[in-house]
């Protein structure tokens, strides 16, 4: 996910490894010529969403991820990449690991969107909604409510009601391949047992 933010690009998720985020990064000044990247949003630290993190620290972004994180990026990209050198471990000197910790909530605006970050991405405009764990579509596509829900997503829903989301569409980081659809907010509402 890119967002234009005017004289910036915001990207969600930096994942894998040095080569996937390679190809997020190429694609995301294709969408979005002449930008730079300022921020990419981790949704958390689990190697699939994080594990391209490096790649962008290298391009000049600030990472951005939840309190829940502190220092352990800062920590864990100062040790040596001697095996396999990536793009930052060859940097000389080194760049400054620029890190913001977001707590419950936190607002980011620039042109004309913005990003409400509450452990989930949120774009209001939009009405979009990007989540990363919490929900993995179910197959085949539920056309009523499920009857043993997934606790993540009647976690997920509960969390959308509880902080008044106007949400229409949600785009699961770990939508099935070569699924590219944004999800409506019915399906998650069947998925978690409700109609």
């Amino acid at each position: 996910m890119v967002v234009n933010f005017g004289d910036y690009i915001v990207v969600v998720e930096g994942p894998s490894n040095e080569a996937r985020s390679e190809a997020i990064i190429a694609e995301a000044k294709k969408l979005v010529p002449g930008k730079p990247i300022k921020y990419v949003i981790n949704t958390h630290a689990h190697f699939d969403h994080a594990g391209g993190l490096r790649t962008f620290v290298a391009e000049g972004a600030t990472i951005v991820t939840h309190q829940g994180n502190k220092g352990y990026f800062e920590e864990l990209f100062t040790n040596p990449h001697t095996i396999q050198p990536d793009r930052l471990s060859m940097m000389n000197p080194q760049p400054k690991i620029n890190v913001e910790y977001v707590g419950e909530s936190r607002k980011m605006t620039g042109g004309d969107n913005e990003i409400d970050l509450y452990h989930v991405d949120n774009l209001p405009k939009q009405k979009v909604l990007i989540e990363a764990d919490e929900f993995n579509v179910l197959n085949p596509i539920p056309t009523a409510p499920v009857p043993n829900p997934n606790k993540y997503q009647v976690n997920l829903l509960a969390n959308i009601e509880r902080l008044h989301l106007d949400v229409d569409r949600i785009i699961p980081i770990h939508l099935p391949n070569p699924d590219t659809r944004k999800v409506p907010l019915a399906e998650l509402k069947y998925a978690a047992g409700k109609s």
